[in-house]
């Protein structure tokens, strides 16, 4: 079966579609990149100032600033650093899970599983006191703006792409036999049959080479256009970057907390385990495809049973929130368009999209183990199979 993997992988490359969607999606990330609406003078500025002030507010940091040639780029920086506090000095998890708990109006078993999950964040909280994380300066008040848009849009944007070629090379890989009316003599041997393992991996491989070159070509163009250099390194929990609740689609209402992580993290360090976390959502996405090709034997009507279903699902979720079933809400929070849907909470506390710490995390285990089992079943099904 090893040996023909190449063959496989040869036979996907030249379809023409996957070339023009790479370049396709490239494109539009440079565009997006382009029309990010970064103040890069003034992010430089800053980088060149924390060379002499360092990186944390303080009265030194104040002093030394004040000192440099006035400008604009100072007045600013000075304006915008004055008067911040490390702002989880004495800080109450215990009162935010309250808040959070009052502000969705959660009720039942999920309230009480809120507050317990609230109480652990406790010594997470103590230690971004200790680090004083809320006092660096990053990027002053541009940090929310640079960090939202690596975060939140850019690597949603990419992951977004990742999924949809993922699903498509899934349901192509398992259908593409039927689509060349070759599928007849494919499955009329064990030998033939066994060849979905070998199209399996191929279009496993080019879809995790798809993420991962997006992936880094992408960030060669960002830093290229938008060199941000030590501010990878500052602190998600900086007190420049808050995180935001929503409590409506409208976001008409919504509520400001720290950004808490369950463990301190930079920048880098978040993105490279965001980036890790949505390798494996691409994985399940391909694989469960994958499953979906086999069981309809069809490229465009296993395509409209996974659209219908998403649908299905937002329109359940939606249905949900409105009633305010919360224990129904709870579970649907494991499934994968939910960890697709919640993405730029990956990590923190989530607010009312999880109940325990590391949930997406734990979710996308149990995913993944769902997906083994449904390869199992179906690897039974497609041995025994009739040929029609």
């Amino acid at each position: 079966m090893l040996r023909i993997i190449p063959f496989e992988i040869r036979k996907l490359l030249e379809q023409p579609i996957i070339l023009l969607f790479f370049i396709a999606s490239l494109l539009l990330n440079t565009i997006f990149i382009v029309t990010a609406g970064v103040d890069q003078s003034y992010v430089n500025y800053i980088q060149e100032t924390k060379a002499k002030t360092g990186t944390l507010i303080n009265s030194n940091f104040h002093e030394t600033l004040s000192d440099q040639p006035a400008s604009k780029k100072q007045q600013r920086l000075l304006t915008e650093t004055a008067e911040r506090e490390n702002i989880f000095q004495g800080y109450s998890t215990e009162a935010l899970g309250q808040e959070m708990i009052d502000f969705f109006q959660i009720h039942g078993s999920v309230a009480e599983k809120m507050k317990k999950k609230y109480e652990k964040l406790t010594p997470v909280v103590h230690e971004l006191a200790e680090e004083q994380v809320a006092l660096e300066v990053g990027a002053a008040e541009e940090t929310m703006n640079i960090f939202t848009f690596i975060k939140d849009h850019l690597f949603h944007v990419i992951l977004g792409e990742s999924l949809i070629f993922a699903l498509l090379l899934g349901l192509y890989g398992s259908t593409s036999e039927k689509l060349t009316k070759t599928d007849v003599l494919m499955v009329s041997s064990k030998a033939g049959r066994k060849t979905q393992v070998s199209k399996y991996a191929a279009s496993f491989i080019l879809t995790l080479l798809f993420y991962g070159m997006m992936i880094m070509l992408t960030f060669i163009i960002f830093n290229h256009m938008h060199p941000i250099g030590s501010l990878w390194q500052t602190s998600m929990s900086t007190a420049f970057h808050p995180n935001f609740y929503s409590s409506n689609l409208l976001e008409t209402h919504s509520l400001e907390i720290p950004f808490i992580i369950w463990q301190p993290m930079t920048l880098l360090n978040y993105m490279v385990l965001s980036i890790g976390l949505g390798g494996l959502l691409i994985i399940f996405c391909h694989g469960f495809n994958f499953l979906v090709g086999i069981w309809t034997e069809h490229f465009f009507r296993g395509f409209i049973i996974f659209v219908v279903l998403y649908v299905v699902f937002l329109g359940i979720e939606h249905i949900i929130n409105q009633f305010g079933w919360w224990n129904i809400h709870d579970l649907l929070m494991w499934h994968p368009v939910s960890l697709w849907n919640k993405q730029g909470y990956w990590f923190t506390e989530m607010g009312p999209y999880a109940t325990i710490p590391w949930q997406e995390s734990f979710a996308m285990v149990v995913n993944l183990f769902l997906l083994g089992i449904g390869v199992l079943l179906t690897s039974k099904f497609y041995v025994t199979k009739e040929v029609k």
